[in-house]
C-alpha cells in the first residue's frame, strides 16, 4: 500500500501539471455536476472552503449559491485546538488571509453558523478512492469535525486525485460522494 506521503506527493505533482485551461474546464465540469445534483438543490446552507492553488475552484460555486439564495458557510481554522468554526459569508470581501494562505471569514463581521444548520458539506482533500476514502492535507480538521454532524458530504476532485486506495486509519472520515469532471464516481 502506498504511504500517505507518497500519494500526497504524486497527486500534488499531477495537479501542478494541469494546464490553466485543463484546470478551468475541469473545475467548471465539476461545478456543473454539483449544481445539477439533488443534494445541491435540496440544500439551503452549504459549507465549503475557499479554494487555493490547484484545488477545484469553489469561487464560482459560492457565487452561484448566493445567486440561488443559499447561505454559504466557510470554515475558520484554529491551528492550536485543531478545530474549525463555520461562518456565513455574503461576499468575498468578508474574507481575510489566515494561516497557510487560507482565505477565511473575518470573525467580527461574519455570523457563526451552528453545525446543525448545515445541509451539505463540500469536503476538501488531496486524494480520494472510490469507497469514499479521503486523504486530506494532514491537519485532521475534517476528521475531527465530520463525526459531529450528520450531513451529506461531497468531495470535488480532478481525475488525477482519484487513487486506487487511500490508506486510512480508524479516525479517518470518508465522504459520501465524490464528483469528478465526468460526474459522480461514488
Amino acid at each position: 500500500m502506498n504511504s500517505k506521503r507518497y500519494i500526497r506527493n504524486q497527486v500534488k505533482e499531477a495537479l501542478d501539471s494541469l494546464t490553466d485551461e485543463q484546470y478551468r474546464q475541469a473545475s467548471q465540469q465539476i461545478a456543473d455536476h454539483l449544481i445539477a445534483s439533488s443534494d445541491w438543490k435540496a440544500s439551503n446552507v452549504v459549507a465549503l472552503t475557499i479554494s487555493r492553488g490547484r484545488e477545484v475552484n469553489t469561487n464560482q460555486i459560492i457565487q452561484l449559491a448566493w445567486e440561488q439564495g443559499k447561505r454559504v458557510a466557510v470554515p475558520r481554522a484554529d491551528f492550536i485546538e485543531k478545530t474549525m468554526t463555520f461562518y456565513e459569508i455574503k461576499n468575498f470581501a468578508e474574507l481575510e488571509e489566515g494561516d497557510y494562505g487560507l482565505r477565511e471569514p473575518v470573525p467580527n463581521i461574519c455570523p457563526i453558523v451552528p453545525f446543525d444548520e448545515l445541509d451539505l458539506i463540500i469536503v476538501p482533500g488531496l486524494a480520494f478512492d472510490k469507497d469514499g476514502g479521503r486523504l486530506g492535507f494532514g491537519g485532521g480538521f475534517y476528521d475531527r469535525f465530520l463525526p459531529k454532524v450528520k450531513v451529506k458530504t461531497i468531495a470535488l476532485a480532478f481525475s488525477c486525485q482519484l487513487v486506487p486506495l487511500v490508506p486510512t486509519e480508524e479516525h479517518d472520515q470518508k465522504v459520501d460522494d465524490i464528483i469528478c469532471p465526468t460526474g459522480f464516481v461514488r
